[in-house]
């Protein structure tokens, strides 16, 4: 009668214990889901303020072009150049934001892996583009038109300045980037694994 007990009694244990586990893999899966969604919703974001800013910067660029164009060949150079990245970059804004508005938690795990790795893979062909083409290019023209201009000591010292930040900005930026994207890609791995067990 005792044995009977202790089997019920354990059988009632085992049964309690196979509840907690199964709904704290439930807890553990929705607190992925939601750190994955959170991380995609701020890239969605940083771009769209990304795209933004440079939609802003466009027609400050032509305003001052057509303000001050004309004196430097150089600066107009600089200026056109900045306009042309201006005009450029948005449409490459939306492509990225396309990208990442496919990311869809409801929606099975490998198309969404599918989606970071694209985005990550067009995140890695914008560094290329800025770090060997956009990046040396704006500061060669900058340099010159400065030259050309006969800049003062303080400009000199403010554009070199605007450079360092603006190349620790991108570094930084693309740097936390890559943590996002990695830690995104390792909820995904975990939630794949806690919906096959």
């Amino acid at each position: 009668m005792e044995l009977d007990h202790l089997k019920e009694a354990w059988a009632a244990l085992d049964n309690r214990l196979k509840r907690n586990e199964t709904l704290n893999e439930s807890i553990i899966l929705e607190v992925k889901k939601s750190k994955a969604g959170k991380l995609v919703n701020r890239f969605i974001a940083f771009e769209m303020i990304s795209l933004a800013a440079i939609l802003l910067l466009l027609p400050l660029c032509i305003y001052y072009f057509d303000l001050r164009g004309g004196n430097f060949w150089i600066w107009d150079a600089t200026v056109l150049f900045v306009i042309a990245v201006c005009l450029i970059y948005p449409f490459w804004g939306v492509y990225k934001i396309q990208g990442l508005m496919k990311f869809n938690l409801t929606k099975n795990v490998g198309n969404n892996v599918l989606c970071i790795n694209r985005y990550n893979i067009r995140l890695k062909r914008e560094i290329k583009v800025l770090a060997y083409f956009v990046g040396p290019t704006f500061v060669i023209l900058a340099v010159l038109s400065y030259a050309a201009m006969n800049a003062t000591f303080s400009l000199w010292i403010f554009l070199f300045c605007l450079l360092i930040m603006g190349g620790l900005f991108c570094y930084w930026s693309y740097k936390i980037y890559g943590k996002g994207l990695n830690s995104i890609l390792r909820s995904l791995d975990e939630i794949s694994e806690l919906r096959e067990e």
